[in-house]
């Protein structure tokens, strides 16, 4: 029973480390105007997701919290396991140990950053209730944790500029569920040949897309 216990925990600590790798990534590389647009148009994740976004200090501590609880785990875990199964020191107990690390390094680390880098939008969605009941869990040790950080680095207020770049995302990929009209189209394809003949970009220069 006990390593029946012991193997469970090492599963969930994988699963739990992965999610946070993944969705820290995820939070990165998703678009903040397609989570926007999602949540103007009564997306209840992309809600959720877009609020994440707007205090990215608070929800990179919580994950990175997470990951570190996860390691513990995993660690402790994978450790008791072999010193259940195996002699100390013996050749069988060094395999485990190594295949153990790599397990971590690739199922928690590199796969889930591949994987939500390569589908930022749809798979920070599909995770986003699991995130947020993550974040609530967590939230008195994040809350410590940002407190204690804030003694000797207090934060500054982000602010976010669109780019042309943001721009051209929103209008190019609509696989992910944004859906423009054809006004917003315009609209946007608008403020971007302004930019590009570095006209200002004034209430009528934009409008003069509908005439």
């Amino acid at each position: 029973m006990t390593l029946f216990l012991l193997f469970v925990a090492a599963l969930f600590a994988l699963a739990l480390a992965a999610l946070c790798a993944g969705a820290e990534t995820g939070y990165l590389s998703v678009s903040r105007e397609r989570i926007l647009h999602l949540a103007r148009e009564g997306g209840r994740k992309a809600a959720l997701v877009q609020r994440s976004l707007k205090d990215m200090s608070r929800t990179t501590t919580m994950l990175l919290i997470g990951n570190n609880l996860a390691s513990v785990t995993y660690s402790a875990s994978t450790a008791a396991l072999s010193a259940a199964l195996f002699a100390k020191g013996s050749v069988a107990s060094l395999v485990w140990s190594f295949f153990a690390a790599f397990t971590v390094l690739y199922v928690s680390e590199f796969m889930p950053k591949l994987l939500f880098a390569a589908r930022p939008l749809r798979r920070i969605l599909y995770v986003a209730d699991v995130l947020e009941a993550m974040s609530l869990i967590l939230r008195p040790l994040t809350s410590v944790a940002m407190k204690f950080t804030d003694l000797f680095m207090p934060r500054r207020e982000q602010k976010y500029r669109l780019t042309s770049s943001d721009l051209l995302r929103i209008l190019q990929d609509r696989k992910d569920g944004v859906c423009l009209s054809d006004l917003e189209s315009a609209l946007i394809t608008r403020i971007l040949v302004l930019r590009v003949k570095g006209k200002p970009i004034t209430p009528e220069a934009i409008l003069s897309a509908l005439r």
